[in-house]
């Protein structure tokens, strides 16, 4: 196996280059995620489930979004390979036009059926009330964020990485400040509880969309993208690519975020105690795994890249190295899970019921987040970074709805079995994911080259 690892230094360099900043990012929001819900803790379970599932549309959205994003950026990162910033900037207004008009699309439906949306998720009247006060106002987040996720994840695939650190620093003490003095009405603002949460949330992705359009606009001088290239047409050619190459990350997102959306009204029929242990079970997912989303996002540049370099055989080596590399990754966020489950549950004022089904989910997420790391890294990075988007679709989707979905819903709601075990099967996707990029990866035929004809492959081959 040591001949397959690289040895070359220059090539951690530049992976740490971008996966760093990208888990400096990923611990700024997990730390928000972790005091919003230490501090919704102290309202109760009520207040805890609210906001999980009246979040759950915005996850809607943000995944969705996410795959519109990482769709494109396969063919970002190739263009940038090649040295293409001209198709970068065609790749970005198209992406930008298609995202906007989801937001509102989203912003629509929050507004106008927000407590039909609850009552799907869950029957507890007092939930549904305050979920639909905090959906409506969250729901205005999701323009904003729209904006900024878009323009970080174009902005990542040319190396641009450090400024995702100052959007997300800024946002972080706006968030904290506001969380506090809304959710319980300090500094002279009015106590609003779950809606003062969402309220703070609002004000924070106002700022970050700020930051972000200001660095886009007066600093960048890679990309160097305008207003003006927003009123060019979406040009036929880069469309092609993206329908071949982006649209099935796209459909993936999509039907993963509503094979998920299931998950949760699955959740939310077993109770608020498990809607809140489960609430608490993704902050401590969030905070294990923020440096393997790092590494994901390194991988996904390093093989668009080195494909659009043309350099085929390096880009399967360093898909390798990085498969090695999240067995260990794995086994730590293992480790780490066990050791911090308990202190972290301590945190919330909840229910002995509710600890005790959130100690019994940790530890099945223990075992979980061996698989997790694999996948993450391997599938969602290097398959997908690597033009592999079909595989990573058919593979993610048909397990979501083949083996999560029904699964959990036999465990949780027919037979009614112990929290660990219902959280194994709503997480059969991710360890199915891992077995399916370890054989994708050692196949080697995952490198797909989106920016090239057959004929320059093939001299390049």
């Amino acid at each position: 196996m040591n001949s397959f690892i690289i040895k070359d230094r220059s090539f951690y360099q530049k992976l740490l280059a971008i996966a760093i900043p990208m888990a400096v990012q990923n611990l700024i929001n997990i730390a928000v995620n972790l005091l919003d819900t230490i501090m919704l803790g102290q309202l109760g379970e009520v207040a805890m489930s609210a906001s999980s599932l009246g979040g759950q549309l915005g996850f809607m959205y943000m995944i969705i979004n996410m795959g519109l994003t990482a769709g494109a950026s396969v063919l970002t990162s190739q263009y940038w390979g090649r040295g293409d910033a001209h198709s970068v900037r065609k790749t970005m207004s198209m992406t930008y036009k298609i995202s906007l008009a989801l937001s509102v699309l989203f912003m629509i439906l929050a507004m106008s059926a927000s407590q039909f949306i609850l009552s799907i998720y869950t029957n507890d009247a007092e939930v549904i009330v305050y979920g639909a006060q905090y959906l409506r106002v969250i729901s205005l987040t999701y323009l904003l964020s729209g904006v900024t996720m878009t323009t970080l994840n174009m902005l990542r695939t040319v190396g641009t990485v450090k400024i995702s650190l100052y959007v997300y620093g800024s946002s972080f003490f706006v968030n904290i400040f506001f969380n506090y003095a809304l959710i319980f009405g300090k500094f002279g603002f009015p106590e609003l509880g779950v809606v003062g949460a969402a309220a703070a949330t609002v004000i924070a992705r106002f700022v970050e969309m700020c930051i972000v359009l200001i660095y886009l606009l007066k600093y960048d001088e890679k990309v160097r993208f305008r207003p003006g290239d927003l009123k060019e047409k979406i040009d036929k050619e880069v469309l092609k690519i993206y329908i071949k190459y982006g649209l099935p990350v796209l459909c993936n997102e999509m039907l993963w975020s509503l094979g998920n959306s299931v998950l949760s009204v699955i959740m939310g029929h077993m109770g608020k105690e498990f809607v809140a242990a489960n609430s608490i079970c993704g902050v401590m997912m969030q905070c294990i795994t923020f440096a393997t989303h790092g590494i994901n996002a390194a991988a996904a540049v390093m093989a668009g890249n080195t494909i659009g370099e043309g350099k085929y055989e390096l880009a399967k080596k360093q898909a390798l190295t990085l498969f090695v590399m999240s067995i260990g990754i794995g086994f730590l966020t293992c480790g780490l899970t066990l050791i911090l489950k308990t202190p972290l549950v301590s945190f919330y004022n909840i229910t002995a019921e509710t600890q005790t089904i959130a100690l019994e989910m940790l530890n099945a997420m223990a075992l979980v987040n061996i698989f997790q790391a694999v996948a993450s890294i391997n599938m969602f990075g290097t398959l997908r970074g690597g033009g592999d988007s079909k595989f990573v679709a058919v593979t993610d989707v048909g397990s979501m709805w083949l083996l999560s979905v029904p699964l959990g819903w036999i465990a949780g709601l027919v037979l009614h079995r112990p929290a660990g075990i219902v959280y194994i099967c709503l997480k059969a996707t991710t360890i199915f994911e891992c077995f399916a990029a370890a054989f994708r990866i050692l196949s080697g035929k995952w490198v797909k080259d989106v920016t090239r004809s057959d004929e320059e492959i093939a001299r390049n081959v």
